[in-house]
C-alpha cells in the first residue's frame, strides 16, 4: 500500500524505511521528515510513498492536516514532496494518492511549497496540469504558508576560514570584536547537563524579544518537542562577559542542512552584536559536522532597509537569497478553498 498504514503489523519498520529515505535523500527537507508530526503534535499526519521495481522507497510526500475554528480541514505537506519536482508523472502519482487521505480526513485542500528555485516554465507546468500555484503574483509576502524567500549559506567545500575570508571586511571585524568585547559563545544538545536550565534561558529569551516587538511566540512545550523529535538539535547561547545570556538559537541539523530555525536575544548588551557571534558558532559547528548548507531561513523584503534581511545578507553574501517556487494547491472543494484563500489573501 502507498499509503502509509500505522495499524499494519509492519508499520514501524515501513516508518523507519520513510524516515531514513527522506533523511538521506537529495530532496529530503526537516519538515517531510515523520519526526516533525512529533513538533506539530496537535496535527494529523499521513505518508504517502512509492516504490521502485527493486522494491526501495522512491518518493514520499508526508502530509499534516488540521482542522481549522470553522470546521474545515487543511492539508499541507510542507517542503514536499520528496522526490524531483519536475518529475511530474512521480508527483502526480503521489497526489493521486492524496486525494484518498482528503477523502479519509474531510481536507479541502491540500498544499504543497517545495524548496525548488523558482521557474516559470515549472510554474506553468503545474498550472497546466489543473493545479492553483501561487508565486510571484502574490504580492502580499506574508500570504504564503512558508515564506517564499528564503537566505541560505552555501557550506559546500568550504572551512570555517573560507567563511570569514568571504564576508565583507566590516563585518569580519564586527564578528571578531564580539570575541575581544568579551563575549563567549556555547552549544548544548539535549544529552547536555544541565540542557533543561539552558533551554529555560533560551525561552526567556524568546519571551523577552516577543515583548519587544510585540508578537506572538511558541509555547516552550514546542520547542522541548522539537529537541525530543530531531536529537540533533543544537541550542547556541551566546553570554556576555559576566556570564549572562544575550543572544541564543536553535540549529536543527537533518539531512544536508544546519537550520538556524529559532533565536531570541535581550535587550541588553544590543551594541555588541551578540546575534554575529551566536551565527558565527552555528556556521562553525555547521561546517565542522558536514553540512553543506547553513539556511537562515525566510525574508518578507529584499530592501537594504529592511533589517532581517540586511542581518542575513551579511552572513549569506549576496548569492544567497533563493526564491522558491511558491506554493502548489490541490483544491478538493472549491467553496471551501475560495474563503480560506479571501482570508490569507
Amino acid at each position: 500500500m502507498p499509503i502509509f498504514d500505522e495499524k499494519a503489523a509492519n508499520a514501524a519498520e515501513i516508518l523507519a524505511e520513510i524516515d531514513l529515505f527522506v533523511a538521506n535523500s537529495p530532496h529530503g527537507m526537516l519538515m517531510q521528515s515523520p519526526a516533525w508530526a512529533k513538533v506539530k503534535a496537535n496535527w494529523n499526519a499521513d505518508y504517502i510513498y512509492l516504490r521502485d521495481e527493486a522494491g526501495k522507497i522512491s518518493a514520499v510526500l508526508s502530509i499534516i492536516s488540521i482542522k481549522q475554528a470553522d470546521g474545515t480541514v487543511f492539508m499541507y505537506a510542507p517542503r514536499g514532496p520528496v522526490c524531483d519536482l519536475r518529475d511530474t508523472e512521480t508527483v502526480q502519482e503521489l497526489l493521486a494518492q492524496a486525494a484518498e487521505v482528503a477523502q479519509q480526513r474531510g481536507g479541502f485542500l491540500l498544499r504543497i511549497d517545495p524548496e525548488v528555485a523558482y521557474e516559470e516554465n515549472l510554474v506553468n507546468t503545474y498550472r497546466n496540469l489543473g493545479y492553483v500555484v501561487r508565486s510571484r503574483e502574490i504580492e502580499d509576502p506574508k500570504a504564503f504558508s512558508n515564506p517564499r524567500c528564503n537566505m541560505v549559506l552555501d557550506l559546500n567545500g568550504k572551512t570555517h576560514a573560507d567563511f570569514l575570508a568571504n564576508l565583507n571586511k566590516k563585518v569580519r571585524y564586527r564578528i571578531r570584536r564580539t570575541y575581544t568585547d568579551g563575549l563567549t559563545t556555547n552549544i548544548y544538545g539535549p544529552e547536555s547537563e544541565n540542557f533543561v536550565a539552558y533551554l529555560d534561558q533560551f525561552y526567556a529569551l524568546i519571551v523577552e524579544m516577543a515583548a519587544r516587538q510585540g508578537i506572538s511566540h511558541r509555547p516552550k512545550a514546542y520547542f522541548e518537542a522539537l529537541f525530543a523529535a530531531f536529537p540533533s538539535t543544537r541550542l547556541i547561547l551566546t553570554l556576555d562577559p559576566a556570564g549572562e545570556p544575550i543572544s541564543a538559537a536553535i540549529l536543527t541539523c537533518y539531512n544536508r542542512k544546519a537550520f538556524y530555525i529559532y533565536a531570541g536575544t535581550s535587550t541588553r548588551m544590543r551594541e555588541l552584536s551578540p546575534s554575529l557571534q551566536t551565527n558565527n558558532e552555528g556556521i562553525k559547528y555547521a561546517i565542522e559536522n558536514g553540512y553543506l548548507e547553513y539556511d537562515m531561513g525566510g525574508v518578507f523584503s529584499t530592501d537594504p532597509a529592511n533589517g532581517l534581511y540586511q542581518f542575513k545578507r551579511q552572513l549569506c553574501g549576496e548569492t544567497g537569497l533563493r526564491e522558491l517556487i511558491g506554493e502548489i494547491d490541490v483544491v478538493y472543494n472549491q467553496a471551501d478553498y475560495d474563503k480560506y484563500i479571501s482570508k490569507q489573501g
